[in-house]
């Protein structure tokens, strides 16, 4: 009968403990907050201008990456616009008209309102085999295709990806560094004022 009592007795603190356990490791598997990682570089006049067609400029490297998956960032930031309520133009249509355009005549030549560009400014694998991290730097500028070169918005996320345990799941490195790219895209595009309809 004591030994009963003494279990019960036990159970409140063995339970607290349990309790605290979860609370810890809760915390320590918290997603990110949106956009935490992004710094607004320009606010500009996106959300005073009826920008819905954009045209998704090809990817500037401006690092010292030779292998980066630009194609796979283009098309993360391309479906990134669409989820913030844009319409990008289709990138194989925007590169077979580029192509047979003369040079200096690229904006708005497909009737888009903006043009996104990116820009990759650091993109370092030094420990992506030993330990699965993938350092970036990337700059998203929203150009106006009305006045060239104005600056509609423009934000830089700098983050450091630790894809270790992704690494052992993941079907092929390529697949995973898609996803990667999708949320680069996702994330700096988080900050950016979305598309409001207008009548």
């Amino acid at each position: 009968m004591t030994l009963f009592h003494r279990t019960t007795l036990r159970r409140p603190g063995l339970f607290a403990g349990l309790a605290a356990a979860l609370v810890l490791s809760a915390c320590s598997t918290l997603p990110d907050l949106p956009g935490e990682n992004v710094e607004v570089l320009q606010h500009g006049e996106l959300e005073s201008h009826d920008i819905r067609d954009v045209v998704v400029a090809p990817i500037v490297n401006e690092s010292t990456a030779q292998q980066i998956p630009t194609e796979d960032l283009r098309r993360g930031f391309s479906m990134a616009l669409v989820k913030r309520r844009y319409s990008p133009l289709a990138l194989d249509y925007v590169d077979d008209r580029v192509r047979e355009a003369s040079a200096g005549a690229m904006a708005g030549m497909l009737g888009e309102d903006a043009t996104l560009q990116v820009v990759i400014k650091e993109w370092d694998t030094s420990q992506w085999d030993s330990l699965g991290v993938l350092v970036v730097e990337v700059e998203a500028w929203m150009l106006d295709a009305g006045v060239a070169g104005r600056e509609l918005w423009g934000g830089r996320l700098e983050r450091r990806f630790s894809l270790r345990n992704e690494m052992e799941f993941a079907a092929t490195e390529s697949i995973l560094l898609r996803q990667v790219c999708e949320r680069i895209a996702d994330e700096m595009l988080e900050v950016m004022p979305a598309h409001a309809a207008r009548p």
